[in-house]
C-alpha cells in the first residue's frame, strides 16, 4: 500500500534573497540564476502546470516549482503579477509578517486587512492564474483574500492555532472560510508552531492534520513541512532582532519534520482510520486540486 503513496507528492522551493528580498532587481537576478542551475540539475525538474508535475513523478524526477513570499518583488505592483508567472512564479504570499501596501502580516498588531491595492492584487492573480497564499498574513487580510479571490486560496505552510498557539498558525474561523472556497492548509512542521516545548515529530503534525480534518474534512489539508535547511542563517537573524523572540519563535535550531518521515505519516493516518484516497489528497493531490483551479 505505501507504494501507492510514494507515487504522489507536491513539493516546492522558496527564494531566500538576503537583505534585498524586497527588492525587484536582485530579486530577479537571483531568480534567474537558481532556476538556471535548477534546470541544468539532472535530477529535478522545473514545473509549471499539474501534468508537468505529474509527468515529473512518472519519470522519478523532483519537480520544483516557486512561490515568493511577499509581494516585495513585485514592488507591490499588480501589473507585475502576469510576468512572474511568465518567468515560473505560480503563487504569492501577498503580505509577510508585517504590513505592506497590500495588507497586514500575521504579526502586525493592527491586523487591518487588505488595502485596496490589495484587493486590486487579489483580482489580478486571479486573472493570470497566479495561486493566492495567505500564509504569514494577517487573520483579517487572510480572510478578506478569501472572500475576495474568486479562485482557491491556500495556506501553503501553517498549522492550526487551535492545537498550538502561535501568530504564525490559522484559527479555525480562517480554516473554515477557507474550505468553504475549497482551499488547502498545509501543515509546518517547525516545532515553534507544532507543539507548546516547541518540539516537531510525527505525532505533533498528525495531531493538527487531523484537527483540520475533522473540523472541515480531509480534502482541505495537506503538508507545508517548511523544513529549514539553513539553519545558521536562521540563528543569525534572531540573534540580529530581539523581534523574532517577541513574537513567539525561539532560538534556533528548530525541530521539524523531514520528508523521509513521510511513510510515518501515512502510517500514523492509517492507524486513525483515513482511508487511501485521504491520504493520497493529503501527501498532494489536495494541492493538486487547487493548483489546477488556479493555474492557467
Amino acid at each position: 500500500m505505501l507504494k501507492r503513496f510514494h507515487a504522489s507528492g507536491f513539493s516546492f522551493a522558496s527564494l531566500t534573497i538576503g537583505a534585498d528580498w524586497d527588492k525587484p532587481e536582485p530579486t530577479l537576478r537571483h531568480f534567474a540564476h537558481q532556476r538556471r542551475w535548477l534546470e541544468n540539475q539532472p535530477h529535478l525538474r522545473v514545473v509549471e502546470s499539474v501534468s508537468d508535475i505529474r509527468k515529473a513523478k512518472t519519470d522519478g524526477l523532483l519537480g520544483v516549482s516557486f512561490h515568493l513570499q511577499g509581494a516585495g518583488p513585485l514592488a507591490y505592483e499588480p501589473a507585475l503579477l502576469s510576468t512572474w508567472y511568465r518567468l515560473g512564479v505560480r503563487w504569492i504570499i501577498p503580505a509577510y509578517n508585517t504590513r505592506n501596501p497590500l495588507g497586514d502580516g500575521c504579526h502586525e498588531p493592527s491586523d487591518a486587512g487588505l488595502s485596496m491595492l490589495g484587493r486590486a492584487f487579489v483580482s489580478e492573480a486571479n486573472r493570470v492564474g497566479m495561486m493566492l497564499d495567505a500564509s504569514h498574513a494577517g487573520i483579517k487580510t487572510s480572510l478578506d483574500m478569501i472572500e475576495h479571490s474568486s479562485k482557491p486560496v491556500i495556506f501553503s505552510h501553517s498549522s492550526a492555532r487551535a492545537i498550538k498557539t502561535h501568530e504564525r498558525n490559522v484559527t479555525d474561523e480562517q480554516i473554515r472560510a477557507l474550505a468553504q472556497r475549497g482551499g488547502v492548509v498545509g501543515i509546518n512542521s517547525i516545532g515553534a508552531f507544532v507543539a507548546e516545548d516547541n518540539s516537531s515529530g510525527v505525532a505533533g503534525v498528525v495531531r493538527h492534520i487531523d484537527h483540520i480534518a475533522q473540523l472541515v474534512g480531509p480534502q482541505h489539508v495537506g503538508l507545508g513541512l517548511d523544513v529549514v535547511f539553513y539553519q545558521a542563517f536562521m540563528t543569525q537573524l534572531f540573534d540580529s532582532s530581539p523581534l523574532m523572540a517577541q513574537r513567539g519563535y525561539p532560538r534556533p535550531p528548530w525541530a521539524d519534520v523531514k520528508p523521509e518521515s513521510l511513510p510515518e505519516i501515512v502510517e500514523a493516518l492509517q492507524r486513525l482510520g483515513y482511508d487511501e484516497d485521504a491520504i493520497l489528497g493529503v501527501l498532494g493531490e489536495n494541492f493538486l486540486r487547487v493548483a489546477s483551479l488556479n493555474w492557467q
